[in-house]
């Protein structure tokens, strides 16, 4: 087999690779022999017809079984001697075969771009600081109080402060309920502030059991879209009628829900997880700005092959690998064009950064990596680890952690700008 190899673009490549004739003819006499074992003929037995008349009239399915088989080898080999490796699946084109002469084609292939990252030092970034004081501590426990509190039923009309607890459905014009309307187990406290008023009015009263029918007239500024501005009648199915009572807050209450010594303990624990949210913040915050800052200052051309086959592949994982319409297709794919066009940039503008900079993973390191992912999700640790025996999978996972760590080069290399940043403090895992 011969090939040569030619740049037809921005880091691709077009193989053109013959096949001798000799090699030709071998590899078509052993898609017909393998065919001859299991073809039969009037006058001659399954396995029995001479090969040249399994040749002759079988002529057309060999070819096509033999450039299937072909072709991909031959990709392969070639690739591999011209030390090319595709990032995207290679595009086979231009095939001519005739029996008796050689077999020609060109492979198209795109590589991964090297990217020489320039004016990455002294990025001007924000990191805008939050203080994670008692009153965050505070809220955040109280939140963990609200979460579990526990309901006590009771054996009155529902009143102010009173959780109702029911089941709801829609009605139509006519009084008729509406099919797949209907939800179960809401629970509703009377005399909440954002409680409607129709439905404060519709459920004082109410005891376990009944059945009321209640007209809403939702504000034209609700906070869901869909009802907004819209008069919509229910059927209510009044399940319970409860109480609220919030756990003292002591030592029990860490004991009994968090498995902690005191409520001392607890409130460390809660501090440490909001710290580690806000440090998390942070990061994705200045990990924003820098890729973007990247991505300004270092304009590329990218191959066009290489930019659709990673869209398609994003499209594929949102729809999970469903049929879908080419309409829907096209527009999907408009849709995250964009930000699969940035997020490839920037991966390669750290890939150049981590070149440049002889940055390296070590297998210590990426066996680190899973053991972190296996601590914080422990359920899910024997599903980590086998899904990280693939050497594949362990390779991807060691080109991210690259990838980070030419992301610490370029944040500890930026003119940072301290800025207060003062809104809530967002919800952290207990």
């Amino acid at each position: 087999m011969n090939h040569t190899v030619r740049d037809t673009g921005n880091w691709q490549h077009t193989v053109t690779v013959e096949i001798p004739v000799e090699e030709v003819e071998a590899r078509l006499g052993e898609v017909a022999r393998t065919l001859q074992k299991r073809v039969s003929m009037p006058g001659f037995r399954k396995g029995k017809v001479p090969l040249e008349r399994v040749r002759s009239e079988y002529a057309s399915y060999i070819e096509q079984e033999f450039l299937e088989r072909v072709l991909p080898e031959a990709t392969g080999r070639a690739l591999a001697e011209a030390k090319l490796d595709p990032i995207v699946p290679p595009s086979v084109t231009n095939v001519k075969f005739t029996p008796g002469q050689p077999l020609t084609f060109e492979a198209v292939v795109d590589v991964t771009p090297q990217v020489e990252a320039k004016d990455w030092k002294g990025l001007a970034l924000v990191r805008r600081v939050r203080t994670i004081d008692d009153a965050a501590v505070d809220a955040m426990i109280a939140e963990l109080r609200e979460q579990s509190a526990v309901f006590v039923d009771l054996d009155r009309p529902a009143r102010a402060g009173d959780i109702v607890l029911l089941d709801s459905q829609r009605l139509d014009a006519n009084g008729r309920r509406l099919a797949n309307t209907r939800s179960k187990n809401t629970r509703i406290q009377l005399g909440a502030p954002e409680l409607l008023p129709e439905l404060e009015s519709g459920l004082t009263g109410a005891e376990a059991g009944q059945e009321r029918t209640v007209t809403v007239n939702y504000p034209a500024d609700y906070r869901q879209a869909e009802l907004a501005g819209k008069t919509i009648r229910y059927v209510l199915g009044i399940r319970k009628i409860q109480e609220k009572k919030l756990r003292e807050l002591d030592d029990n209450f860490a004991r009994e829900l968090f498995r902690l010594e005191s409520l001392g303990d607890l409130r460390d624990r809660v501090r440490r997880n909001l710290e580690a949210e806000e440090a998390g913040r942070i990061r994705r915050e200045l990990e924003g700005q820098a890729g973007e800052e990247l991505v300004r200052r270092n304009p590329f051309e990218l191959s066009p092959r290489l930019l659709d086959y990673m869209v398609g592949q994003v499209v594929r994982e949102q729809t999970g690998g469903r049929e879908v319409g080419d309409e829907l297709e096209k527009q999907l794919a408009e849709h995250y064009r964009p930000g699969v066009e940035r997020s490839l940039r920037r991966e390669l503008i750290l890939g150049g950064i981590a070149r440049q900079e002889s940055i390296t993973v070590s297998d210590e390191e990426i066996a680190a990596d899973i053991d972190r992912m296996c601590a914080a999700e422990p359920r899910q640790a024997s599903r980590i680890r086998a899904r990280y025996q693939a050497a594949e999978r362990r390779r991807s996972l060691g080109e991210t952690i690259v990838e980070r760590k030419a992301m610490d080069r370029v944040i500890e290399a930026a003119q940072l700008r301290d800025e207060a940043f003062a809104a809530p403090v967002p919800a952290a895992a207990h």
